[in-house]
């Protein structure tokens, strides 16, 4: 019988063969859309530990995206099965936090950095700004306006390698150069013999790119003193390390024996430094890459053809191997699209690179449809037609509604939406533009001044305070009138908020004015609301912690200010479910994925062809002129190259008030004998938008409720289905199924919890005592206290919340650190704040449902036979029977904690064939000076039981039970709030 590998390994084609085969040396393979890429990675992995001794954590792949991370692991479990998981598999970001983490006595000055947030780098950068010497950098007026700049150009050189110095020098010497180029002299008019206006304007970028390396400079700096962080020094701290520390380096290149990076054209220089540095262990290294120039959608991250050619040049012996065989489209797509990428080089340019594609598959050639439509609505009502047809001929099969731009993408939502067509989407909203973030800052406006009375007038008529139509009315007429109170007789939860403003916490306080005046029950209609009411909270709180902000006042005056200041914040949220038959993609969105239909709805100039960002710095390395339009063309190609069966193009040619719109240019490179082009009529705007509200006003309220429900019932699918399952949101559901649909689905923000915050500071705590060399009951003392006053430093609690619980758990230290030394002093290898997942197969309907199930361990022990798992409780201990939920009163949620447990330990091969101990451990002193170490057996009837348990949240999920469901408490607050939502 034919392993898995061999019956796939047998229909590869002969340049998938020798990719696969070639597993000594380094390789290149250019693979250009549906040539089976992901399939001859994979099989390439199997194929080394099946052919050499290499241990599965000595190969090494970096693919550019989490989804392709969990695309490569999942396919390679199925030729491998749990073997997968030891192969290491990141993305660059993922692969250097996980060397930080594993190595981190390498990294001392980073091993107690947190992570920046986009607040506190723009705070920092605003605070350097402050300094007299950067006034150019404050412009009068603006004093703003450099800000996000700054903090993005930093990122831009961080990803290039680029130092401040670098930036420094080449800005000095650019601006020298200009001076003395005898082309920078104007030859005619009054300013003959003079610069030129455009030269001095360069020499001005220049001078203010010798102030911007200063500023970086200064972030850098103060980031370190700050012990801070941020998303792109992963990668830089990373090499530095690797450059200065020649151990650190040897360690890693023994290590990692083949490389292989998938979507090489993606990389920057950072990214390809990094591997060059691992590779060049060995003369001709076992380096694998893969990628397709014409695919490099990614140029403003810093992506190049440079790069994608660079390591030719380095190892001279490198093979090009060349996929010319598409799996996935017929050949009048392939030769459509190759036409039009055509335009992206010149005459002899990048030959090797250029590779034209053949179909492999057995569908036949059908004309890409180009639908000229005499307005934007004809090209709508035409596409609503034809998605109406595929759904009742052809429910199989999939479909994609490509747009370029995130406004598209929200237009073809709201479109589908009137027509009640499904579809799955991700869309991106900016909190401060969206109908209810500025319901929530016309809210705590009003709140922090009494005297804005239209702020309030605006949260009645947008159904604050739980108000009918008619009160609405006649309070909005009375606010305008300046009676206010009247306004406090109609509206008590006013005059809560003002006391609750004097003396509540900060957080605290803004939460808790979203649950009194309605605004929670509004957030909770929709997932895209509450995404957006999430982003506020934690915007809020990434405030109050960078500025150790405890005053509600305070906190409310920093928001607003936040608001006038800043550009956008933006939140993504998904809609519908991963198996939805119709996606709606923007065309970065769709890369990696195919579908049997394409449409392309807004192939107009104005939608594909961006006007190029004017820069503010110059750089090392500059966009050359026409990049934008070249760019905007491989996306293009993208988007076509995602399609099986057929492709239509949509160009409305008229919008809104009579304003002419043009078709992208790039239809007219297309090879014209695989097109086939129909214009259609416009239609009149009124009478389309009189149907569309006709329609929509026509639908019975059963029929628009059961159309939010279908929205959320996808919506939890989709969280299920992309973050897995934990056991916190199991035992929510487990006590009702409303407090799972809101805590664990919709996550709905609540004020920090004293209890949480006391776990959280111990867990911190504990994690830093297992790391110490010598655990002495002193050191160990001086690390919880240490820990203790760091973590409520910046906690969000109020301050005479943290007052009480510092002084609590630093009282109890020197006796948990003496009941607990021996529990520290235990042989073995241990592991703190360990991520773990288990796959777990459930059903519903006859179909599998396959949930990641996961969980972050505070300590794993490791000896020789025995694997412990303890978990830390900050409280008293409880009995075996308590833990169990078999006393009064107690819920078993520990228990099942327990269980869980287990099965991700077991689902890991590295503790395969050990036996699983896991403990509950109560560091919270008893009478007797004791914290109790209590262990609870779990059977196999334990384990069935937990897996039965998920599988009965499954069935509540996708059948829709779940969003109507409440539990037996009559007093239970996530019932309430599901009823009054309904």
């Amino acid at each position: 019988m034919k392993t898995i590998f061999e019956e796939r390994y047998a229909k590869l084609n002969p340049a998938q063969k020798e990719a696969v085969d070639t597993i000594e040396g380094p390789v290149m393979v250019i693979a250009g859309p549906g040539t089976g890429k992901t399939s001859i990675l994979t099989l390439r992995i199997a194929n080394i530990l099946q052919t050499t001794d290499t241990p599965a954590s000595g190969i090494l792949a970096i693919t550019y995206t989490d989804a392709g991370v969990k695309a490569m692991r999942g396919k390679l479990r199925e030729i491998i099965g749990e073997r997968a998981h030891e192969v290491r598999i990141h993305t660059f970001h993922g692969f250097a936090a996980s060397i930080i983490h594993e190595f981190d006595d390498h990294f001392p000055h980073i091993s107690r950095s947190k992570q920046m947030t986009d607040i506190e780098a723009e705070t920092l950068v605003r605070n350097i700004l402050k300094d007299p010497a950067f006034a150019t950098l404050r412009p009068t007026g603006e004093p703003e306006f450099y800000i996000q700049k700054i903090v993005r150009t930093i990122s831009d050189a961080k990803r290039e390698a680029w130092t401040p110095a670098t930036m420094r020098d080449f800005a000095a010497k650019e601006a020298k150069r200009i001076e003395t180029d005898e082309d920078s002299l104007s030859t005619r008019g009054p300013t003959k013999g003079k610069l030129k206006a455009e030269a001095l304007k360069r020499i001005e970028k220049c001078e203010k790119t010798m102030l911007f390396a200063d500023v970086y400079a200064a972030y850098e700096e103060k980031k370190r003193e700050a012990k801070k962080i941020d998303f792109d020094d992963l990668i830089i701290e990373l090499i530095i390390a690797l450059k200065n520390d020649e151990l650190l380096l040897r360690l890693l290149q023994e290590k990692f024996l083949y490389l292989l990076v998938d979507e090489h054209q993606d990389t920057n220089d950072s990214q390809n430094l990094l591997i060059r540095m691992i590779a060049d262990f060995f003369e001709s290294p076992n380096l694998f890459i893969v990628g397709d120039e014409k695919q490099a959608i990614y140029r403003f991250q810093g992506a190049s053809v440079e790069n994608f050619l660079k390591f030719q040049t380095i190892w001279s012996t490198m093979k090009i191997i060349s996929l010319k065989t598409n799996y996935r489209s017929h050949q009048s797509i392939l030769d459509a699209s190759y036409s039009l990428i055509e335009n992206n080089y010149d005459e002899g340019q990048h030959e090797n690179l250029r590779v034209k594609l053949f179909a492999g598959g057995k569908t036949a050639a059908k004309p890409i449809d180009v639908v000229m439509a005499g307005n934007v609505e004809a090209g709508e009502r035409y596409l609503v037609g034809e998605l109406a047809k595929i759904r009742e001929r052809e429910p199989g099969h999939t479909v994609a509604l490509i747009a370029r731009t995130n406004r598209d993408v929200e237009r073809l939502i709201a479109l589908l939406e009137k027509h009640s067509i499904t579809a799955a989407s991700e869309r991106g909203a900016d909190i401060f533009s969206h109908p209810l973030g500025i319901l929530f800052f016309d809210l705590i406006r009003y709140l922090a001044d009494p005297s804005e009375i239209e702020s309030l007038a605006r949260t009645i008529a947008h159904g604050l305070w739980n108000l009918s139509f008619t009160d609405q009315a006649r309070l909005v007429r009375t606010v305008r009138s300046g009676n206010i109170e009247d306004i406090d007789r109609a509206i008590p939860a006013l005059a809560i908020l003002r006391r609750e403003i004097i003396r509540a916490g900060a957080l605290e306080c803004i939460i808790h004015a979203a649950d009194e005046s309605g605004f929670t029950d509004i957030a909770a209609r929709s997932p895209l609301s509450m995404e957006v009411w999430r982003a506020i909270v934690d915007l809020a709180a990434d405030i109050a912690k960078r500025g150790s902000i405890e005053s509600a006042p305070q906190l409310i005056a920093e928001l607003l200010a936040y608001q006038a200041s800043a550009e956008n914040k933006s939140v993504k949220v998904s809609s519908g479910t991963p198996d939805a038959q119709i996606r709606i993609t923007t065309a970065h969105g769709s890369k990696g994925l195919e579908y049997d239909y394409v449409f392309i709805p807004y192939a107009v100039e104005e939608s594909w062809i961006s006007r190029a960002r004017s820069s503010y710095f110059v750089m090392p390395s500059e966009r050359a002129e026409g990049d934008e339009t070249r760019d905007a063309r491989r996306l293009f190609y993208v988007a076509l190259t995602r399609a099986r069966l057929h492709v239509t193009l949509i160009a409305g040619l008229e919008e809104g008030l009579g304003k002419t719109l043009q078709s992208v240019r790039f239809i007219d490179e297309l090879d014209p004998a695989h097109v086939s082009r129909k214009d259609i009529p416009a239609v009149s705007v009124a009478n389309a938008h009189t149907a569309d509200a006709n329609s929509e006003a026509g639908k019975p309220a059963g029929d628009l409720q059961a159309r939010r429900e279908r929205e959320l019932v996808d919506y939890a699918k989709s969280v299920l289905l992309e973050r897995g399952l934990s056991v916190t949101a199991l035992n929510h559901f487990c006590t009702c199924p409303s407090l799972f649909f809101y805590k664990s689905i919709l996550k709905v923000p609540e004020p920090p919890a004293a209890s949480a915050e006391k776990g959280n500071s111990m867990h911190e705590a504990i994690a830093r005592v297992w790391a110490l060399e010598s655990k002495s009951e002193k050191a160990i003392t001086d690390t919880l206290i240490e820990t203790i006053r760091e973590y409520f430093g910046s906690s969000l609690l109020p301050a005479f919340e943290k007052k009480t619980i510092v002084a609590e758990l630093v009282e109890n230290a020197p006796a948990v650190a003496k009941a607990l030394a021996g529990h520290f002093a235990q042989e073995g290898t241990v592991a703190t704040e360990t991520w773990m997942e288990a796959a777990f197969q459930g059903a519903y309907g006859g179909e599998t449902v396959a949930l990641n199930l996961h969980g972050k361990l505070d300590a794993v022990l490791d000896q020789e036979s025995l694997v412990f798992v303890f978990d830390y409780k900050t409280r008293g201990a409880l009995s075996p029977a308590a833990i169990k939920g078999e006393t009064k009163d107690s819920t078993g949620d520990y228990f099942r904690q327990l269980i869980f447990y287990k099965i991700l330990i077991g689902a890991n091969n590295k503790f395969k064939g050990k036996r699983v101990e896991p403990s509950l451990v109560f560091v919270k002193p008893d009478d007797k000076g004791r914290c109790p170490t209590v262990t609870v057996p779990v059977e196999a009837a334990d384990v069935e039981r937990v897996k039965g348990e998920v599988q009965s949240l499954i069935d509540s999920v996708w059948s829709g039970n779940m969003v109507r469901d409440t539990c037996t408490d009559p007093e239970c607050t996530w019932c309430k709030l599901k009823k009054r939502g309904w």
